[in-house]
């Protein structure tokens, strides 16, 4: 009876609430009036705003602080934050100070002979170089001069020099000793295995050239050919070019064993850019169908084309099997 009687008092007076909250903010929305755009949400627009305007012009003022002796050589340096810009200052300010170089940009320009316009592209994007000490980064450089790694070689790697000089020279040492004279700035930066498998491969390629210093003049000397008629191959099948002595010789030697002559693998040498396992499986699938003289341009056909002659072979195979048994 008591909550019947509550019900009874509550409800109405919760029904005329509702009505007047209802009329009180539908009265607001025919009231409300949308301000111009103009002066519309200033906070969240013209703060923002301010703001960029503020922190370009902070960034303008640090860049001209940088010595830069156009506005060209800096102008990649404005795509960066303004906390990196501001260690790039205190480094140039420092390396002043101390009277190494106006900017690291035109010291590498100079090491490197390369016009700061370009290099500054590439430095803004590895502005790890600022953080180093000027000496550790003079040290770094002097090492890959002194192992005259060409600056071609160092402009497309500058992660080298983030290296120690003593990290450096060790494994140009450790390449020299193992008989190699040229020297590439990711002999630095790879891992142990490589660097084995770099020199395992490089000293095995030197033992299989002897006097024929090129893998042009040991192709020549393989196929009965001249080193001009290899000029012809390089050209038609370009990625022989870029071949390894050490995969000739062992497909070669292969090729040889497997009963194919030398002038038929002179006249298709696309064989020699092929996979050599997938060339002995191919060979292995073509003797168990009965085939004794195997011509090279089956077996560098696609696969889709190998299935289609193997598949031809094998329906001509049952049809004289059919043939026998009638």
């Amino acid at each position: 009876m008591f909550s019947r009687a509550l019900t009874t008092i509550l409800l109405p007076r919760a029904v005329q609430y509702i009505k007047l909250s209802l009329q009180y903010y539908h009265n607001i929305s025919l009231n409300f009036e949308i301000p111009d755009n103009k002066y519309f949400l200033p906070n969240l627009r013209y703060k923002n705003y301010d703001s960029k305007v503020s922190d370009n012009s902070s960034k303008i003022k640090i860049i001209s602080s940088l010595n830069f002796k156009t506005e060209e050589d800096g102008l990649p340096f404005h795509e960066l934050p303004m906390r990196t810009l501001l260690h790039i200052y205190k480094t140039t300010l420092r390396d002043n100070e101390c009277g190494y170089c106006q900017n690291r940009l035109y010291y590498l320009s100079d090491c490197l002979k390369c016009p700061p316009s370009i290099l500054g592209k590439l430095v803004a994007k590895r502005t790890f170089i600022y953080s180093l000490s000027f000496e550790w980064l003079q040290n770094s450089m002097n090492i890959l001069k002194d192992y005259n790694v060409s600056n071609e070689r160092i402009l497309r790697d500058l992660w080298v020099l983030k290296y120690h000089s003593k990290t450096i020279e060790d494994r140009f040492l450790r390449v020299k000793n193992s008989g190699i004279n040229t020297y590439y700035p990711w002999m630095v930066r790879c891992s142990e295995d490589i660097l084995r498998r770099y020199i395992a491969i490089s000293q095995e390629t030197k033992s299989i050239l002897g006097e024929t210093n090129t893998t042009k003049n040991y192709l020549a000397q393989r196929l009965n050919t001249t080193p001009e008629f290899v000029d012809e191959i390089f050209l038609k099948v370009k990625t022989l070019k870029c071949i390894r002595v050490t995969k000739v010789k062992k497909f070669m030697d292969f090729l040889t064993q497997e009963g194919f002559a030398v002038e038929e693998i002179a006249n298709k040498p696309r064989i020699l850019a092929a996979s050599q396992d997938t060339i002995a499986q191919r060979i292995r699938k073509l003797r168990s169908l009965g085939v004794d003289k195997i011509n090279l341009s089956v077996l560098y056909r696609s696969k889709k084309d190998f299935k289609k002659i193997c598949d031809s072979m094998m329906y001509a195979k049952a049809g004289v099997i059919k043939d026998v048994e009638k």
